[in-house]
């Protein structure tokens, strides 16, 4: 693995760049050995293997001319060596499973990190679609 990731919000841009030139092995090279990785859709990958193998098939078909585009919008660090990154995005390009053209969806992307040897691991990531017209209450109704 000769990908070094240097600082946590690197992660993130690193992520969407292997993922718009489609190149699952340094996309694949972000994860630690153990990550886990649950998509939009609530499917949970246990390791750096299945992660890989789930987004290779992906690229080849419904993501294959897809392109993510987005910001860091928050890190923090939850503990020397660890720490956590959003990083909200706007995939376009992708189709249905008929091939159909999927329309424009927007995310949040939640990463948490680890500095290991070869720099920084994702260890676990959550991924989620933003919903148009979800309703949101103000902060003082939510309590």
């Amino acid at each position: 693995m000769t990908l070094v990731v240097s600082k946590p919000e690197d992660a993130a841009t690193a992520f969407a760049d292997a993922w718009n030139r489609h190149d699952m092995d340094d996309f694949a090279a972000l994860f630690a050995e153990d990550a886990n990785f649950v998509n939009v859709v609530g499917v949970w990958w246990k390791n750096r293997t299945e992660i890989a193998g789930a987004h290779r098939a992906t690229h080849e078909t419904m993501f294959r001319n897809s392109r993510l585009k987005g910001a860091v919008s928050s890190v923090v660090e939850l503990a020397p060596g660890l720490a956590s990154v959003h990083y909200t995005w706007t995939l376009t390009g992708a189709s249905a499973p008929d091939g159909a053209p999927a329309g424009t969806r927007q995310g949040i992307l939640l990463l948490v990190l680890k500095e290991e040897q070869s720099g920084w691991r994702i260890k676990v990531a959550q991924n989620t679609d933003i919903v148009p017209g979800a309703l949101v209450l103000p902060s003082d109704e939510r309590k």
